[in-house]
């Protein structure tokens, strides 16, 4: 491991002290961001005027180095049986799942190649991906390994905040109650897909109307068409939208989809950690060995060349609504790094040895996530138009008014037209769906009880019917999502999950970079990492972050509004319901104080017990934090 200068370090901390203490301005100077002593010259000043400030401040309880948690009497207890990855790459593996979501190959860039073209869709996506999943990757992975800690307990860095982590916890649990729709549509898809002859490219099912066709072309300037194979099979089977249905229509298939698949979740919740890791590595090795093989057999089968791009490269420049919609989409599209529901990086990061690389592993996550994002895109393209030559114009002609079709309508068609083993092709393509949103669902669930464990330490004896119980609740709320009226609302509950991740995020950027301090936050990630941590990387994430999600943020809202499909009142009075939980704790934090009122918020800003879990990372951290003396990591030292 790379050594760091013990002095820059120290003097990392004691700008530190100063920008967060407030009084230790008097002592100490900066110039140009170096330390100046204010009575002595060389090393014995700068450690004389660094003990003096720090004691005023503890005196003070300004800025306590170590204080009580929550009530200011009960301290935070580790679990220590909550196990950690048995490699350092299952982090990578774990959040790389995330980058085979449905919702990358669903209407969200298939809208922004028709409206903004290649050219700028690519140029939103990576801005998203390096203004705003980069940063707040790294925040969150920061978070969860430096505390190792759940998304409730790792607001220790500033306890006034952890009505935040609250508010993660209720939407990851409305999240989990409709998100195993997600993988029960691919898995029926990918067993279907079995049959000798797949049931959509065909109309002798017992489910399909007299009106269905198996068409291959249409009259465009027609108003209608009949009803498709394909269509009619995604009406019978997930849908439950076929003829003489009712809004609490159920689909048998999709009633024992999620039943197969809340045990199999339960089966892997119940084990530890490190074989959930090597199951989710196991799992994104698959989807990507499978991914990559469907992909350039596409391109092989569709002659693929740069004619494919041209027609698609530069934006039409329909409207400016247009515009702002193709942003809004690809910023969605980043946003997916961060996985669904929010905080989930915290939680995986938490399973991390202390000196992972979580920086390094951030920008390859977020590498690999726009990889496989650009080549979601390509087929996206590629499907989309497939569809509108031979079968209808999407949503014109074929409008089943649910995000969903555009992924399962369009690539079911294309993969069962294949010429060569068509049943392997969809086979392979909708298992990487459903593996991706199964690994998505044992995230999200790990997330929650690991949340729960950490913070409640009495809960932590009573884990498997815990468990058993939180998942027998998940599962019998995904029963009213199998039926017509519950399948048609999942087009609303996840644009409410992003309004919420975007300011929540802008919350950690504040929290992290102002609240701790911009100093104390790189200190940190350098005594963490065992690197040097560059500046500009701290300056950039706290402004260039939050002025990027500031505009997204505004983007969002006007696209929201201005979407008359959803209901707007359900919509704000959640997010109201959300956001107040968290200020409702902010108060209750101030009123379980002493002292004046700024004392008491200076006492609530302050880190609470905010030092490495394990005994010898926390003994050097503190030696840090309370003298100034060169400290030099080894890298065969405390490698936890």
């Amino acid at each position: 491991m790379k050594g760091i200068c013990g002095e820059q370090l120290n003097n990392c901390m004691l700008l530190g002290d100063c920008e967060n203490g407030g009084d230790g301005a008097a002592a100490v100077g900066v110039e140009d961001g170096v330390a100046v002593g204010g009575g002595g010259g060389g090393g014995e000043g700068l450690a004389a005027s660094a003990r003096r400030v720090r004691l005023r401040q503890v005196q003070s309880m300004a800025v306590p180095t170590t204080s009580a948690y929550d009530t200011l009497e009960r301290p935070y207890r580790h679990d220590k049986a909550r196990g950690r990855w048995a490699k350092s790459a299952d982090f990578y593996f774990a959040s790389c799942t995330h980058a085979f979501t449905p919702l990358m190959f669903s209407e969200l860039p298939t809208f922004g190649l028709v409206h903004g073209g290649w050219v700028l869709i690519i140029i939103a996506y990576l801005m998203g991906i390096f203004f705003y999943s980069l940063p707040i990757f790294l925040i969150q992975a920061f978070l969860g390994q430096f505390s190792t800690s759940g998304s409730i307990s790792a607001f220790r860095v500033a306890p006034i905040f952890k009505g935040i982590g609250y508010s993660i916890l209720l939407i990851n649990l409305g999240t989990l109650s409709y998100y195993s729709i997600g993988a029960v549509v691919p898995l029926i898809y990918a067993v279907n897909a079995l049959h000798a002859v797949i049931p959509w490219t065909h109309c002798n099912n017992t489910w399909n109307s007299d009106d269905c066709s198996t068409h291959d072309n249409y009259d465009p300037d027609s108003l209608a068409v009949d009803p498709h194979s394909t269509v009619e099979f995604f009406r019978s089977m997930i849908a439950s939208t076929g003829e003489g249905s009712t809004a609490m229509t159920t689909s048998l298939s999709m009633l024992v989809a999620v039943g197969a698949i809340w045990l199999l979740v339960l089966a892997l919740l119940l084990k530890p950690v490190v074989f959930i890791g090597k199951t989710l590595r196991c799992s994104c090795v698959l989807m990507f060995a499978c991914f990559v093989a469907v992909f350039f057999y596409l391109a092989i089968h569709e002659g693929l060349d740069l004619g494919t791009f041209h027609s698609y490269l530069l934006p039409p420049f329909y409207n400016v609504q247009d515009l702002l919609g193709v942003g809004s989409r690809a910023f969605v599209m980043a946003g997916l790094a961060l996985g669904p529901g929010c905080g989930s990086i915290i939680n995986l990061a938490s399973y991390n040895s202390f000196r992972s690389d979580a920086e390094r592993m951030s920008v390859w996550v977020c590498l690999t996530h726009a990889t496989i994002g650009l080549m979601a895109v390509l087929c996206c393209n590629v499907a989309h138009d497939h569809f509108e030559d031979h079968v209808g114009m999407l949503p014109f002609h074929v409008d089943e008014k649910h995000d969903l079709q555009y992924l399962y309508l369009s690539f079911s068609y294309l993969f069962g037209r294949f010429s060569t083993v068509p049943n392997l092709w969809a086979f392979l393509f909708f298992v990487v769906i459903f593996l991706a949103e199964l690994s998505a669902l044992v995230i999200q669930l790990l997330s929650v009880v690991t949340s729960l464990f950490d913070e409640f330490e009495c809960l932590r004896s009573r884990k498997m019917p815990i468990i058993c119980t939180l998942i027998f609740c998940l599962a019998a709320t995904s029963v009213y999502f199998c039926t017509q009226l519950g399948f048609s609302q999942l087009n609303l509950l996840p644009r409410m999950a992003l309004f919420s991740n975007v300011l929540i995020s802008g919350v950690l950027v504040l929290m992290a970079t102002v609240v701790y301090g911009r100093v104390r936050f790189q200190c940190d990630l350098q005594f963490m990492l065992g690197k040097t941590i560059s500046s500009f990387t701290i300056f950039f994430i706290r402004f260039g972050t939050p002025i990027f999600l500031g505009l997204c943020l505004g983007q969002l809202v006007y696209y929201l509004i201005t979407f008359n499909e959803i209901h707007q009142g359900v919509m704000w009075l959640s997010q109201g319901l959300l956001f107040l939980l968290a200020i409702v704790y902010m108060v209750y934090r101030v009123t379980k104080t002493n002292g004046s009122f700024r004392q008491r918020l200076q006492q609530c800003l302050a880190p609470h017990d905010w030092h490495p879990v394990d005994a010898d990372n926390r003994r050097f951290y503190e030696e840090i934090m309370g003298i100034s003396e060169m400290l030099v990591i080894d890298a065969n030292a405390n490698n936890t």
